[in-house]
């Protein structure tokens, strides 16, 4: 082979060799972008129960009631684990807030699917907000709600981890159902969450 052809067959050589570690690193990159962005972690509430419901209540009387949940929390990152600070749920009801409660931090370790019972008891003084309950539910036979999970959330890879930001997920509505057999004097009446619930950001 000639001289000027097998430098030519060389400089070829050389050139490919680049362009395909090029590649292998440009695609290297890439890869290690959609592995280390961070994507928020997802709560969806699958169970809620409502024991009792204060049909009878008189204007003197601050009802207690009580809410149980039942929630699926996933981090949907792959090397990424996610660090909660003081998570709370907060209660809704026609728009208003009307209980919150603090939560024990969960720790999510990478791609990692728990369920997080929660079992919550929220004392309701309000006249207003039960007579407006007990409006819906006779009107309806069921009652719609909302939550929203706020928390300081960082992503931890190793020893390393992101700076704290705000999250909020809302979950609404929460149609909870009722006995269709409706008696005013009935307190022991439990309603139950109708169908699971994909929170959102709120």
């Amino acid at each position: 082979m000639p001289m000027n052809n097998r430098n030519l067959y060389v400089n070829l050589l050389h050139i490919g060799a680049a362009m395909v570690i090029l590649c292998l690193l440009g695609m290297t990159i890439i890869l290690l972008c959609i592995v280390f962005t961070p994507h928020l972690p997802s709560f969806e509430v699958t169970s809620l129960t409502v024991t009792p419901l204060p049909i009878n209540a008189t204007a003197q009387q601050n009802q207690t009631v009580f809410f149980h949940f039942e929630g699926l929390m996933q981090n949907p990152n792959s090397v990424l684990a996610v660090w909660y600070k003081k998570p709370h749920l907060e209660l809704w009801f026609n728009q208003f807030s009307v209980a919150s409660v603090a939560l024990e931090p969960p720790h999510l370790s990478n791609g990692i699917q728990i369920n997080i019972p929660f079992q919550v008891e929220f004392t309701v003084g309000s006249q207003k907000v039960l007579g407006e309950v007990e409006v819906q539910r006779r009107a309806h036979g069921s009652v719609n709600f909302g939550i929203t999970l706020h928390a300081w959330i960082k992503y931890i890879f190793g020893g390393i981890g992101s700076k704290p930001h705000f999250l909020s997920l809302k979950c609404y509505p929460l149609q909870v159902a009722f006995s269709p057999q409706y008696s005013v004097g009935n307190e022991s009446d439990i309603g139950m969450l109708v169908a699971p619930n994909q929170c959102h950001v709120d």
